[in-house]
């Protein structure tokens, strides 16, 4: 089910008054991309169905890419995929794919909430706005809306990020692609470093 139904990113930022800044904030931090894992990829890549829906691009494309990236981050981070999120409509409904810190007691959600990626076949306005209505949903829950929320659009070949901090949405303009792994990884690392350093920030008055 999308997130109240929005169909553009200026639908959603008009509703909340959410300022669309676009800003290059990524800073992409090389690392080691499995080389099995990477003909794995470009095998998949080339030979599977991944046009036909926006469900094959996800099983084929991104949901291999976020598992590999999040393995390396696993001792902080949770990863899932389609499940429930958010707790009043409109802002509710189910993420393709989110972070949160990985809690102590197991595979529970725990808060804060903190990356949310949205697969989209082509039409990259439609996926930003189901991303920041779950952006928007997860500042609520996490009651902490100057935390930074960050979000990606992807189509399985191309990549976008953006941050939320109150109500402005920076944008990085750049796009990061399958067919430079290397430089998708290091953009996907910096962004996931900057999602565990959430992640164990202390919410003020606590320990």
């Amino acid at each position: 089910m999308a997130f109240g139904g929005f169909k553009s990113l200026g639908e959603v930022a008009l509703k909340y008054q959410i300022v669309l800044r676009p800003e290059p904030f990524v800073q992409p931090v090389p690392m080691v991309v499995d080389e099995a894992f990477r003909r794995r990829l470009e095998f998949d890549r080339i030979n599977a169905p991944v046009n036909v829906s926006e469900q094959a691009i996800s099983e084929f494309l991104i949901a291999p890419v976020l598992q590999q990236m999040w393995r390396a981050h696993s001792d902080f981070l949770m990863i899932w995929s389609h499940v429930a999120f958010g707790e009043e409509m409109p802002l509710k409904g189910f993420p393709d794919y989110f972070f949160s810190k990985r809690s102590h007691l197991g595979r529970v959600q725990d808060q804060p909430y903190i990356l949310f990626v949205q697969d989209k076949t082509d039409d990259f306005d439609a996926a930003w706005a189901q991303c920041l209505a779950a952006m928007l949903a997860a500042q609520q829950m996490n009651k902490r809306p100057e935390q930074p929320i960050y979000g990606s659009a992807s189509s399985g070949e191309f990549w976008f990020f953006a941050k939320l901090e109150g109500k402005t949405l920076f944008q990085d303009p750049r796009s990061f692609t399958l067919t430079h792994l290397d430089e998708l990884f290091a953009a996907l690392n910096d962004v996931l470093q900057r999602a565990r350093h959430e992640a164990l920030t202390p919410v003020e008055g606590n320990s």
